[in-house]
């Protein structure tokens, strides 16, 4: 892993990047409620529709001309068409609300979802995508009911942003195996994701890159995360900042660091001995270079508030994270230690 000191430098100077999806603010673009699948969901319906009138005069051998159907048809079909975009719009919902519930969501809710999704009408699902529950239920312990669900896919539903949230979904899966190669494989995969361009997406990324780093103990790449993550414009992002920070210590670090060289300089100058001018030029140097170091960190990295660790410590505790809970909950104490009872 790299220095404190080379750390510190990364987090305060700009790396030229671009940063994180999850770390620009801006318009969240839909995953479901698209232009291109309402229209193909309702030229596919017209054509349905047409299709069926048209077997229905064979079948019957008809004198009459198909252009009778044409009113009854245009009809069916607009009214198809406003219908579909209801749909969609109320699975574009459910689905941010499913993939919100994966990560923040307690096991009851969890299991609600997943209930109300299998009690679905036949007609909804086909508009209806269920990579959200297969997410839920990944977070809940179910990796063979999650899938079962990913492999329940409408042909309406494929195609756009929805595949690359299947690609996420996909790697959470992959990750809740917990071997060592899948999860650097989780990590690499998704690090080189481009961004989904939607706001719950892009945060179930993150989530799930997250815990692939904690799981696999991966502070170098927990480091280049939580430095990016630690000026995210979302207040949900900066809970995985939270995360990664507690998780490896990474702004306790320098604070060590600055501590130790601060003893060896102690005891270089008494080893020396008084009236070496030399020496006391170094430890002086030495000082001046800790306070810079120091001004680095703390600009590298803001002081955590009481409200971003209790907000990390919930959702923590509600992925039954017990051991990051413990370390989380030991940092919050430093900053606002419990009342003694009387």
């Amino acid at each position: 892993m790299a220095s404190a000191e080379g750390q510190v430098r990364a987090v305060a100077e700009p790396s030229g990047e671009a940063p994180p999806p999850e770390a620009r603010a801006g318009a969240s673009r839909p995953l479901v409620a698209t232009t291109l699948r309402w229209a193909a969901g309702s030229a596919a319906f017209a054509l349905g529709l047409a299709a069926a009138a048209e077997a229905i005069l064979l079948f019957t051998h008809s004198s009459r001309p198909f252009d009778v159907f044409a009113g009854p048809l245009a009809l069916g079909s607009v009214a198809a068409s406003l219908v579909l975009v209801f749909l969609l719009r109320a699975e574009e919902s459910r689905l941010a609300r499913e993939l919100r519930t994966a990560r923040t969501g307690t096991p009851v809710l969890r299991a609600l979802i997943a209930r109300r999704r299998v009690a679905q009408p036949f007609f909804v699902r086909l508009a209806s995508t269920t990579l959200g529950t297969a997410a839920v239920l990944i977070a809940d312990g179910d990796r063979d009911g999650a899938l079962d669900f990913t492999a329940k896919t409408s042909p309406l539903m494929r195609g756009g942003r929805l595949d690359a949230l299947r690609a996420v979904v996909e790697a959470d899966l992959r990750r809740a195996d917990g071997t060592a190669g899948d999860l650097t494989r989780v990590i690499d995969d998704l690090r080189a994701m481009p961004p989904i361009d939607n706001r719950e997406a892009d945060l179930y990324l993150t989530h799930v890159l997250v815990k692939a780093i904690l799981a696999r103990g991966d502070a170098d790449a927990g480091f280049d995360l939580a430095t990016r993550l630690t000026g995210a414009a979302d207040d949900e992002a900066r809970i995985y900042a939270t995360w990664l920070r507690v998780w490896f210590d990474l702004d306790q670090e320098e604070i060590a660091g600055e501590a130790g060289g601060a003893n060896e300089s102690e005891g270089a100058g008494a080893d020396a001995g008084e009236g070496a001018g030399a020496g006391a030029s170094e430890d002086a140097d030495a000082d001046a270079d800790a306070d810079a170091r120091k001004a680095a960190n703390e600009k590298a990295w803001p002081a955590l508030s009481e409200g971003e660790l209790r907000m990390a410590t919930l959702v923590a505790r509600a992925h039954g994270a017990e051991d990051l809970v413990t370390k989380l909950s030991h940092r919050l104490s430093g900053i606002a230690p419990s009342e003694p009872r009387e």
